[in-house]
């Protein structure tokens, strides 16, 4: 049997990046989706509490591995701490959306573009990272406004255009760290024109799960 692995949705198009995250990093693994659209939905227009979001997480990582997964990735880059609170509750590893991009990044070098389609997430994941680093890093944070609502509006053309655009403007660092899954079906566009080496929550993700699994 195939190990099956558990991947939790909050946003629609976090789906398929995340399937074929899989697909390249980790064939032989079972993908099990969960997806739930009202966390984001939720948590973007503020019709429910931080504490019943992150109760609602919790729900879904529990039900994911009641389900058979043997580790879970929750893709979803404004749920980070709801998935370590529920870590303790869990029999099986559970990874936020980009704590495996952190660390490939650290391995990588100390100097890092941080680009993200909401500005909550720019803002998230540059502390996450400044507060795993253990040193002195410097972070360049970008905002690609406007990509995040053509995506949910159905155009993932103009989407991947404004993340393209961003990229070839970013300085010259040591990576470049897309930061929302959704993001992911632009890097090999982005990547002709990037000063810098990419990497891709996805992919970061499907690998750290396969080192804890495999």
């Amino acid at each position: 049997m195939p190990i099956r692995i558990g991947l939790v949705h909050a946003l629609r198009d976090s789906i398929e990046p995340t399937d074929a995250a899989v697909r390249s990093e980790w064939p032989e693994a079972e993908a099990a989706h969960l997806f739930d659209g009202s966390l984001y939905l939720d948590r973007s227009r503020g019709t429910a509490s931080p504490e019943i979001i992150d109760a609602r997480v919790g729900s879904l990582l529990r039900h994911s591995e009641t389900a058979g997964a043997q580790g879970i990735l929750f893709t979803g880059s404004f749920f980070g701490a709801a998935v370590m609170a529920t870590r303790p509750t869990l029999r099986v590893p559970a990874l936020t959306s980009y704590e495996a991009l952190i660390e490939e990044a650290l391995a990588i070098g100390s100097r890092f573009a941080v680009l993200a389609t909401a500005a909550d997430s720019v803002r998230l994941l540059a502390a996450d990272l400044k507060a795993a680093a253990g040193k002195p890093v410097e972070i360049i944070g970008v905002h690609v406004a406007g990509a995040l609502e053509a995506l949910t509006g159905g155009d993932r053309a103009t989407h991947d255009r404004m993340v393209v655009e961003a990229v070839a403007d970013a300085p010259p660092v040591d990576v470049i760290l897309l930061g929302q899954f959704s993001m992911s079906p632009a890097r090999a566009a982005a990547e002709k024109v990037a000063k810098s080496p990419l990497l891709t929550a996805p992919e970061a993700g499907i690998r750290k799960l396969r080192r804890l699994l495999a």
